[in-house]
C-alpha cells in the first residue's frame, strides 16, 4: 500500500467500480422510467393524432359544405328535377371523395341522398340513399348553429356537416356532406399510430362494435379498456368522441406491450455486455497506467499548474529517454502550441474573419472605456445598400468582395479611426464629434471614401450605405442601449427612404410595434383580418366615377385598423409581400364581378411592389387569375412606383411590356417623388402617370406646384399618356386640374377610401358611375 503504483491502481479500481455501479443503477432506473414514459408518450401521441384528424375531418366537411351552399349552380337546380340535383350533388361530393351527400328541402324533406358503397375498402358504386323522400329525423339540427354531427343510416355511421342554402335572406334548404366511419378510417389510424383501432357505439347502455382494424376485435375487450381496466400485457387508450341523441361514440386504440418494449430491453442487454467489457478494459488500463507512472509526474503536474496560471515561459527539464521523457518533450511542444493557439483564438474572437476588423466584442470594450472616461462620442451604424441583390445575382463570393472593399475604404477615414465589423454588411464607426457639424463632416468623409465605383472582374459596383446615428450622452449612457438606438435609427432609414437617420425616441415605439406586427402578419391572411377598401377616381371630363383604387387595410384584433404604410414594408422584408399581393388581386377581381352583377362598370387599380416584379411566377399568376375570374385585362390597372422600376429597369421594362401585351393597363405611381428620368419614362410601357399628392394638395397656395403639375400633364399628353392626380382635397384643385386637361382625379374631396359595401351604396345613391351594359 506504500507503493504509489498500488495506491493509484487501487484508487482507479474503486473509482471505476463506484462509477460503473452508479451508471448501471442509473441506467436501469432510467430504462424502466423510459419504458413507462415511452408508453405514455406513445398513447398520448396516438390519442392526440386521432383527435386532430377526427376533428380535421369535421372542420373540412363544415368548410366544404358551407362553400358548396354558396355555389350559384347548386341553387339553380335545387328545386329542379331530382336528376339534376343528384348530378350536382355527386359532382361536389367527388371533389372531396365524400361518402354521403344529402339535400334537405325547407320543409325538412330529404329530396336527394347519395351514398357510396364499398367492398374490401374499395369504392364499388354510388347509389341513392334509403331516406330519399322521407322527413329528416333530426330537424333541430338544421336550426342549430352547430354544423357537424354524427349521423347513422342503417348500420353505417357518418361524420356529417350541414349548411343552409340561402337565396337572399330566405333559406330554401340545407346541404349535407359526410365521411363514413368505417374500416378505412380504422386502418388509417393503425398505420399512423401502430395501434389497433376499434370504433364502438353505445345504444341503450350497451356497446356495439361499429368497425375495427383488428379482425379479432371483440366488444368485451374494448369495453374493458373504456372502463379503464386494460390487461397488463397490453398498452391501450380510449376516448369518448361525442354524443348524439342517446348514443355515444367511443374509440379504443391498443397494442401488445411486449412488441413495444422488446427493443428497449434488447438495448439494455447490449449495454450490460458493453459495460462489462468496458469495466475489464478499464481495469487493465488502470493497472498499466499505475505501473507506468513514476515520480517525474510531479514535474508535469507542476508544469500543468504553470500553464493553467498562464505562465508559458518555463519548459519542463527532464533528462529521460523513456516515454516520460517523450511526454515531457511533447508537453513543452504543447505549451508552445497552446500559447500560439491562444493568441490566434484571442485574435479570432475579437476580429471578423472576412475583413479582419475588430468585431462586436472589441466594440463593447471600446464603448465601455469611452463611458468610463465620460468621453462624448457618436455611434455610426452602417449597412451596405443592395448587397442582397449582389448575393442573389452574382453569388456570395462577389458579395464578400464588396464587403471587404467597403471595410478597406472605411479604414481610410482618418477622422474615424475606430472601425468595427459586426458581420455580413454591418459596420460601426465611432466618432468623438458630437455636434451636428462634426457628425456631418464624419458622414461626408464616409461618403467620399465610398464615392468611387468598385471594379471587380469587369463589374462596376456603386458602393452606397445607409447610416443610423446615436450619440452619448445625448441619447443614452448605456452601451447596449446606444447600439440598439443606432440600429433602430438604421432600420428607420428604410421606412423614411433616407440614407442617414439620427435616432429619435419615437422610433422605439415603432420598433416594438414592428416586432409584434412581424409575428401577427403571418396569420393575418388565413385569419381573415385583411380588408380591401376602394377609393373612387373621378373622370374630370364626364364627372363620372369610372375607376377605383384597391387599398389594403389590416383590421388587427388588438391594434384595430392598421394603415398599409405600417405593414407593407414589413411584408416586403419578411418575404410575405407576394402572398399579400396575390390576396389583393383575387379579392379585387371577386369584387369586380359583384359590381358587374349590379351593372356597375369600374376599372380597378392594384398596387404592386418591386418584390412582385422580381417574383418569377408573378406574371403567370396575374394572367391565370384574370382568366379564371373572366375579367377583361383592360379593366385592371397595375400601379407601380418609380422606385420599384429604378431598382432593375431592364427587368421591370421587360415584365411590364408583357403585361401591356396582354391588355393590362400600367400606371406609374407617385410620379415626381422618385428617381426616374425622362429617358427611362420614355422606355416604360405605361398608359398613365399618377401625380403624387404632395404636388396637388397645395395647388391653390403654391405657384411652383402649379408649374410642376401643369408641366407633368403636358409631358404626359405629349407622350400619349393619361394623367391621374391624387390628393384632391378642395374644390379649387378639382376645377384647376379639370381646366388643365387632367383625365382622372382622386382624393378626400371626392371620396375617402371605403369598404366595398359602403362604396356600392354611395355609388348607387349618387348614380355617378359607369353603367355595365349587359349583352344579350
Amino acid at each position: 500500500m506504500k507503493s504509489l503504483q498500488n495506491r493509484i491502481f487501487i484508487l482507479f479500481v474503486m473509482l471505476l467500480l463506484l462509477v460503473q455501479a452508479i451508471a448501471l443503477w442509473t441506467l436501469y432506473s432510467g430504462n424502466k422510467l423510459q419504458e413507462t414514459q415511452a408508453i405514455n408518450t406513445r398513447l398520448t401521441t396516438a390519442k392526440t393524432i386521432f383527435s386532430e384528424i377526427f376533428q380535421r375531418r369535421l372542420d373540412y366537411l363544415a368548410a366544404f359544405s358551407e362553400t358548396v351552399a354558396k355555389d350559384f349552380g347548386i341553387k339553380q337546380v335545387f328545386d329542379d328535377d331530382t336528376r339534376s340535383l343528384l348530378v350536382a350533388l355527386n359532382n361536389h361530393r367527388k371533389r372531396i371523395n365524400a361518402d354521403l351527400a344529402m339535400a334537405i328541402s325547407a320543409n325538412n324533406k330529404i329530396t336527394a341522398q347519395l351514398m357510396v358503397e364499398y367492398h374490401n375498402n374499395k369504392q364499388v358504386k354510388v347509389m341513392q340513399g334509403p331516406e330519399r323522400g322521407e322527413l329528416f329525423r333530426y330537424p333541430a339540427w338544421l336550426a342549430s348553429q352547430q354544423q357537424a354531427y354524427l349521423y347513422q343510416i342503417n348500420d353505417n355511421l357518418y361524420q356529417v356537416s350541414f349548411s343552409p342554402l340561402t337565396v337572399g335572406t330566405k333559406t330554401i334548404g340545407w346541404l349535407a356532406f359526410g365521411f363514413q366511419i368505417d374500416q378505412r378510417l380504422a386502418l388509417e389510424f393503425r398505420n399512423i399510430t401502430g395501434l389497433e383501432t376499434d370504433f364502438l357505439l353505445k345504444k341503450n347502455q350497451h356497446w356495439q362494435l361499429v368497425v375495427s382494424s383488428n379482425k379479432q376485435a371483440s366488444v368485451p375487450f374494448a369495453t374493458q379498456i373504456i372502463n379503464g381496466k386494460t390487461p397488463t400485457h397490453y398498452i391501450a387508450t380510449s376516448q369518448l368522441m361525442t354524443e348524439f341523441e342517446l348514443h355515444q361514440l367511443g374509440v379504443v386504440m391498443y397494442g401488445l406491450r411486449a412488441n413495444f418494449v422488446e427493443l428497449l430491453r434488447s438495448k439494455w442487454l447490449n449495454f450490460l455486455l458493453l459495460a462489462t467489457i468496458t469495466l475489464l478494459v478499464s481495469l487493465a488500463s488502470a493497472y498499466w497506467i499505475a505501473a507506468s507512472i513514476t515520480k517525474p509526474i510531479k514535474r508535469l503536474v507542476n508544469q500543468a499548474k504553470n500553464i493553467a496560471s498562464g505562465n508559458y515561459d518555463q519548459p519542463v527539464q527532464l533528462n529521460d529517454r523513456s516515454e516520460l521523457g517523450q511526454l515531457a518533450h511533447e508537453f513543452n511542444t504543447m505549451q508552445q502550441a497552446v500559447l500560439s493557439r491562444e493568441q490566434a483564438i484571442m485574435h479570432r474572437a475579437n476580429h471578423d474573419p472576412l475583413t479582419d476588423l475588430p468585431n462586436r466584442n472589441v466594440l463593447k470594450l471600446s464603448i465601455k472605456q469611452l463611458l468610463t472616461n465620460q468621453q462624448p462620442f457618436t455611434l455610426l451604424h452602417l449597412n451596405i445598400s443592395r448587397l442582397k441583390d449582389v448575393n442573389d445575382t452574382l453569388g456570395h463570393d462577389v458579395g464578400d468582395q464588396v464587403i471587404k472593399e467597403v471595410g478597406h475604404r472605411l479604414t481610410q477615414c482618418q477622422s474615424l479611426p475606430m472601425l468595427y465589423h459586426l458581420g455580413t454588411d454591418e459596420f460601426i464607426l465611432i466618432s468623438t464629434q458630437t455636434s451636428s457639424d462634426g457628425i456631418s463632416q464624419s458622414i461626408n468623409g464616409i461618403q467620399q471614401q465610398l464615392e468611387q465605383n468598385f471594379d471587380y472582374q469587369g463589374l462596376s459596383f456603386q458602393l452606397q450605405v445607409r447610416i443610423g446615428v446615436a450619440c452619448y450622452p445625448r441619447h443614452s449612457q448605456s452601451a447596449e442601449a446606444l447600439l440598439q438606438m443606432a440600429d433602430t435609427a438604421l432600420h428607420h432609414t428604410r421606412k423614411s427612404r433616407q440614407s442617414v437617420q439620427m435616432y429619435h425616441s419615437d422610433f422605439d415605439i415603432n420598433s416594438i410595434e414592428r416586432l409584434s406586427l412581424i409575428n401577427d402578419l403571418k396569420q393575418a391572411i388565413p385569419a381573415g383580418q385583411l380588408e380591401l377598401h376602394y377609393q373612387p377616381k373621378l373622370n374630370l371630363t364626364s364627372q363620372v366615377i369610372t375607376h377605383v383604387e384597391a387599398l389594403v387595410r389590416w383590421r388587427h384584433p388588438q391594434l384595430g385598423m392598421i394603415a398599409p404604410d405600417d405593414f407593407i414594408h414589413i411584408a416586403e422584408q419578411t418575404g410575405q409581400i407576394n402572398a399579400l399581393t396575390q390576396w389583393v388581386i383575387i379579392t379585387a377581381l371577386q369584387q369586380y364581378h359583384r359590381w358587374q352583377e349590379q351593372q356597375i362598370e369600374l376599372n380597378i387599380a392594384i398596387n404592386i411592389t418591386a418584390e412582385n416584379l422580381k417574383a418569377d411566377d408573378f406574371y403567370d399568376f396575374v394572367c391565370k387569375t384574370l382568366t379564371e375570374y373572366k375579367v377583361p385585362p383592360n379593366h385592371i390597372t397595375l400601379e407601380v412606383t418609380e422606385s420599384a422600376v429604378v431598382e432593375d429597369p431592364e427587368q421591370a421594362v421587360a415584365l411590364l411590356s408583357r403585361f401591356t401585351a396582354q391588355g393590362i393597363h400600367i400606371s406609374i405611381d407617385d410620379y415626381g417623388t422618385g428617381y426616374s428620368s425622362l429617358a427611362q419614362l420614355k422606355q416604360l410601357p405605361v398608359h398613365e402617370l399618377k401625380i403624387d399628392k404632395s404636388f396637388v394638395q397645395r395647388l391653390q397656395q403654391d405657384e411652383d406646384d402649379q408649374i410642376i403639375v401643369r408641366s407633368t400633364i403636358e409631358l404626359a399628353h405629349n407622350m400619349g399618356l393619361y394623367v391621374v392626380a391624387e390628393g384632391i382635397e378642395d374644390e379649387y384643385s378639382l376645377h384647376w386640374l379639370t381646366q388643365h386637361g387632367c383625365e382622372l382625379g382622386q382624393g378626400y374631396f371626392i371620396s375617402k377610401p371605403k369598404p366595398p359595401e359602403e362604396l356600392t351604396i354611395w355609388l348607387l345613391e349618387s348614380k355617378q358611375y359607369a353603367v355595365h351594359k349587359v349583352t344579350t
